[in-house]
């Protein structure tokens, strides 16, 4: 699979990455280093060289199954990780202070088995006054202990990128992009190309509304506190959830042409965005897994129009309560 590079230290990642947070384990469960370790082993068989987590997900949970699995298969993948503000509904957030940042990607090294992380994250922006300043300040210290071989923010303002990459370059990017989802950023996305900041995409299936499922089976996913969610509201709520079924199934006879599946598809028009260096795709399920990475090598050259027809089906562009359309 090709890879492009992040930063100047010699790093690059595969444009298929590997999304940790599926491999679980999901609260209240035991976790599956077997299964994860599996997953990882297909991954890599199918060229993915980096795997996305972060302290945030499953209260580090999750960090400490990915690096029990890369120890057991002894591997070398790229392992990107993220320090967050405080903890969301996930659990799991050390805090932006100076001494925070440190403590955290301390811990991180810890679950992961590892010596350094190499690429990491801000995971999302701090609400509680912690100056960005001293934050981004505390990345640059880690990368300078060798702690760090890249650091990034995710779910930041361009307006914010800008500011830190004028003080201390800025490696990598995150955010989130999908055929119905996130579409204001694609001009975000393109100037941070310019600005020869990569960027990586999370949920470019949309959490699976655009990986083949039905309707009955995501939204069993979605309950107690998720219902409370910015996604869930964005593409699950009533009137919503239908255009973004829509645009799922008008993905369905494009793929079938292209003898691909709907989430490759949907994967490989997000490579296809300027300035998208790399999207995340995870599964519990190797197949799937094998599957979605195999999205890199796909060529849309001649359906990106027709799927460009299918967005404004999407909840991107639902009436809202006040009769006009939002985008």
């Amino acid at each position: 699979m090709e890879q492009r590079p992040i930063g100047r230290g010699g790093l690059s990642v595969s444009r298929v990455g590997l999304g940790g947070y599926e491999l679980g384990p999901e609260p209240g469960d035991e976790p599956d280093v077997e299964r994860a370790a599996r997953v990882i082993e297909i991954a890599i068989a199918a060229g993915v060289n980096w795997v996305d987590t972060s302290e945030n997900y499953l209260e580090t949970r999750n960090e400490s199954v990915i690096g029990r699995a890369l120890g057991r298969i002894g591997s070398d993948l790229l392992v990107a990780s993220k320090v967050a503000p405080g903890a969301g509904v996930t659990g799991g957030g050390s805090g932006f202070r100076r001494e925070q940042v440190h403590r955290a990607c301390r811990e991180s090294l810890r679950r992961l088995g590892r010596e350094h992380i190499d690429i990491y994250f801000l995971h999302w922006p701090d609400d509680t006054g912690v100056p960005l300043d001293e934050t981004w300040a505390a990345m640059a210290e880690l990368t300078d202990e060798g702690l760090v071989r890249a650091i990034g923010m995710s779910n930041y303002e361009l307006e914010d990128v800008e500011r830190c990459h004028a003080s201390r370059e800025v490696d990598v990017v995150q955010v989130g992009l999908s055929l119905i989802d996130y579409l204001d950023d694609r001009a975000y996305i393109a100037r941070c190309g310019e600005l020869g900041i990569p960027v990586t995409i999370y949920e470019p299936l949309a959490s699976g509304i655009l990986g083949g499922k039905t309707l009955e089976q995501v939204l069993a996913l979605w309950t107690g506190p998720w219902l409370e969610s910015s996604f869930y509201k964005r593409l699950l709520s009533p009137g919503r959830v239908e255009r973004s079924f829509a645009v799922a199934e008008g993905l369905r006879p494009i793929a079938a042409r292209l003898g691909a599946t709907v989430a490759q598809v949907a994967i490989a028009w997000v490579l296809h965005q300027p300035g998208v260096t790399a999207a995340i795709a995870g599964s519990r399920n190797g197949g799937h897994m094998h599957e979605n990475a195999s999205a890199a090598s796909l060529d849309l050259t001649g359906v990106l129009e027709e799927l460009e027809q299918l967005i404004p089906l999407g909840p991107t562009f639902a009436p809202d309560r006040f009769g006009s359309s939002q985008s």
